[in-house]
């Protein structure tokens, strides 16, 4: 099978919380899979339908940082999986180097 990304991915286990602009509701907990420089594989900790072409606003925890980190990205795939769905994010801005060092 052909790679068709652009940007290496990078296992990560990273806590963070989301905010689904077209959902009601608000924050609520997931974990970054993989990232690359412009996009994710997220955990969505919720049992709720996660819709396709919603925007998902993160907001990260990064180990050793004082202040996390907000990203904004498309969600462009998303699975059922267990009590969960799984989902793959392409950001709105590619990450420069120094936030994909912090967070890879």
């Amino acid at each position: 099978m052909e790679e068709r990304r652009r940007f290496s991915r990078f296992e990560t286990q990273l806590k963070a919380k989301y905010f689904i602009k077209e959902r009601k509701g608000g924050w609520e907990e997931c974990t970054i899979i993989d990232i690359s420089r412009n996009g994710m594989k997220i955990r969505f900790h919720t049992c709720e339908k996660i819709i396709v072409n919603s925007t998902v606003h993160l907001e990260i925890y990064v180990p050793k940082e004082l202040e996390p980190i907000y990203i904004k990205g498309i969600l462009k795939r998303v699975k059922k999986e267990e009590s969960d769905f799984i989902g793959s994010i392409e950001l709105t801005e590619v990450l420069d180097e120094n936030k994909l060092a912090k967070l890879s």
